[in-house]
């Protein structure tokens, strides 16, 4: 077996009301931090809670909350400008991926002096920040993110409107604290998107050619998880194991990642996303089950391996068989959500998804899918999907 080196050095904390040991994930805390809030949290009051737990125990708290459906490199900007001028020693976000993403930006390009330099249109032009990071506190409440361990992140470029995939340094995420009750809040529709995007990427995962018996071992276990989730959340939506499934979901598929990568699917809705602003969730609902069919092809004895966490299998059928078995019992919880099936349902443009294919093949992470593709390759599968 070729050699091993995993390094993770978040503080992670998993388990309900796990929001009230956040003090003591971060060892006290120092007197104020930049909390970087997703907007859509404001009529669960998941971010007045987290402020009155913090600033119980004596930190001031000043929040960032002016973000777009996608995360953006103005936002980025805005929220570094403030968390400079402020002098904080810390960067905590709470939310959604654009949340997670914007704040992981922030805590990477906050040390650069007033001046500006290598600011987020410099990172994105291929400068990363050259400073060490603030410490960063990832509270996350919507189920999933495939960089929730590994320090990257997506933005939308604000001068073109385009996805751009960056990566921070290793280790940039100190403490990640994931709380079940954090996750309400949503509709029980967008719950179920949700999940199957946490799914589509563990899958993307456990498929991935830079695969080892860590992403294998935490990535399929994540896929499992997601999928019962799923179908507790169909017939009661708020049930509390679906929402304990998730979380923990949630931390395996972010520590398989970290030793893997994501895929296809996840560069695709990122890409919409920045471009469209189509929420990434509804996007990866309506992908999962292409993808599944795609890499039924490229690698059915993964995908088969996967299909008993889906559906019951006849051991007789092969590979194939089950692979196809697991392909339609997604479609067969899709039908029950009554959400779209393809691309076009959201009234995007078919000629101007290449430009799509264009931004998703330019992704680092698309040089480990378990098949070379090229811009014309991803938008052959788009358009499969459309």
């Amino acid at each position: 077996m070729a050699d091993f080196r995993f390094h993770v050095p978040a503080d992670c904390y998993i388990g309900q009301d796990a929001l009230y040991k956040l003090p003591l994930v971060l060892d006290g805390g120092p007197e104020r931090a930049l909390l970087v809030a997703d907007p859509g949290l404001a009529e669960a009051k998941t971010a007045e809670r987290v402020a009155a737990i913090l600033e119980g125990r004596g930190m001031q708290l000043i929040t960032f909350d002016d973000m777009a459906e996608r995360p953006s490199s103005a936002a980025v900007e805005e929220a570094a400008s403030l968390a400079r001028g402020a002098r904080v020693p810390l960067v905590i976000g709470l939310g959604g991926v654009r949340a997670m993403h914007v704040a992981k930006a922030v805590a990477a390009l906050a040390p650069a002096g007033s001046s500006g330099e290598r600011g987020v249109d410099a990172w994105i032009d291929g400068e990363p920040p050259v400073r060490p990071p603030l410490p960063l506190a990832l509270v996350p409440t919507s189920y999933r993110d495939p960089f929730l361990l590994s320090g990257g992140l997506v933005l939308t470029d604000a001068r073109t409107g385009g996805a751009a995939f960056l990566q921070a340094r290793r280790g940039i995420e100190s403490a990640v604290v994931l709380d079940p009750n954090a996750f309400g809040g949503m509709s029980a529709k967008a719950t179920a998107e949700a999940l199957l995007d946490g799914a589509m990427i563990a899958i993307e995962g456990y498929a991935s050619a830079r695969e080892g018996f860590l992403s294998d071992m935490t990535l399929k276990e994540a896929a499992g998880l997601y999928i019962r989730a799923l179908d507790a959340t169909l017939l009661r939506p708020e049930d509390p194991q679906a929402r304990m499934d998730a979380a923990r979901a949630c931390f395996l598929s972010g520590l398989g990642l970290a030793a893997s990568s994501p895929g296809l699917g996840t560069a695709i809705s990122f890409a919409v996303n920045a471009r469209w602003g189509v929420p990434k969730a509804n996007l990866a609902a309506v992908i999962l089950p292409y993808l599944l069919e795609s890499l039924s092809r490229s690698r059915p004895e993964k995908i088969a391996s996967l299909a008993p966490l889906f559906c019951e299998i006849d051991p007789e059928e092969g590979a194939a068989g089950a692979a196809a078995r697991a392909v339609e019992s997604i479609r067969t919880r899709l039908g029950q959500l009554k959400i779209p099936s393809r691309l076009k349902d959201f009234e995007l443009p078919l000629e101007r998804l290449v430009e799509t294919a264009e931004a998703a093949r330019k992704f680092d992470f698309m040089n480990f899918l378990p098949r070379t593709m090229t811009v014309d390759d991803v938008f052959d599968f788009i358009k499969t999907v459309y």
